[in-house]
């Protein structure tokens, strides 16, 4: 084993790595439509058990590359999406959403974690051809921040990089992994799924998920320096286009802050 992999295996700690699995739904395998990702649905908890499933498959990767201390956020809607009684028990769940943190999705982050993963992970807004696309809310058209628009991941990612966290893994649909190739680079990515359009994709086997999910999260976390620390320069500035009630003209929002969370935090108070 070479010297890079025994230091990503030791981690900040000196112990073995901190990570943290960030999880949203809309990437998930077989999952196309917006109702059966809610409850209600007669398929909402067969979708839960898929999803719980790509999360263990993670989690079986990231011990077995060296993970001692594994926080899983369920970051989608009300965040009763994670099956606890069947979550891989070496991992932690952080459920619920403190109001006023724009970093709710990866809520707890900080200098200790040694890297950031995705699971479940979509495109952005106004992104015709990913599955269930959008940025935070379904009233965001447009999102970017210097210039750049971007995804969930890239949102969060960027707040966890003022913590020198990396992100090393993301799974989703084709279009969330064609995103994160161009905002984070070649990091590890798996495919769930390949969209035809919005509401329509082709998928692939939950076991097939499954499997790769589990190699590449550990191919990630033995070699974290292929990892991104997504950073942009400031002074930071948001573009915003949200749609209002219906009738009336989408409102267009411009911010600038030398200070990244209050641009973050603006960008939450149109939601």
């Amino acid at each position: 084993m070479s010297n890079l992999n025994l230091n990503s295996i030791r981690g900040k700690s000196g112990k073995g790595l901190k990570i943290m699995i960030q999880v949203d739904f809309e990437g998930v395998t077989n999952v196309v439509n917006w109702d059966e990702i809610y409850p209600g649905h007669p398929h909402f908890d067969r979708n839960c058990d898929i999803l719980t499933g790509e999360i263990n498959a993670a989690i079986e990767g990231a011990v077995a590359a060296g993970a001692v201390e594994i926080i899983v956020r369920d970051g989608h809607s009300g965040n009763i999406n994670v099956n606890p009684l069947l979550l891989d028990s070496r991992a932690k769940l952080t459920k619920g959403r403190v109001p006023g943190t724009p970093h709710t999705m990866v809520l707890g982050i900080d200098s200790t974690y040694d890297a950031l993963l995705f699971i479940g992970a979509h495109a952005r807004a106004g992104e015709s051809m990913g599955t269930l696309s959008h940025t935070m809310s379904l009233k965001v058209n447009d999102f970017r921040i210097n210039g750049r628009p971007l995804f969930e991941p890239a949102f969060n990612a960027l707040y966890a990089a003022q913590f020198g966290v990396p992100v090393v893994f993301l799974s989703g649909d084709n279009m969330a992994c064609k995103e994160a190739f161009e905002n984070f680079g070649p990091i590890e990515t798996v495919e769930t799924k390949f969209a035809y359009g919005r509401n329509c994709a082709m998928s692939k086997s939950p076991v097939r998920v499954y499997e790769e999910i589990r190699v590449g999260v550990e191919r990630a976390l033995l070699d974290l320096e292929k990892g991104c620390v997504f950073k942009m320069e400031s002074p930071y500035k948001m573009e915003l286009e949200v749609q209002q009630d219906e009738g009336q003209e989408p409102l267009f929002v411009e911010y600038e802050s030398d200070v990244l969370y209050d641009v973050m935090k603006k960008f939450w108070e149109y939601l």
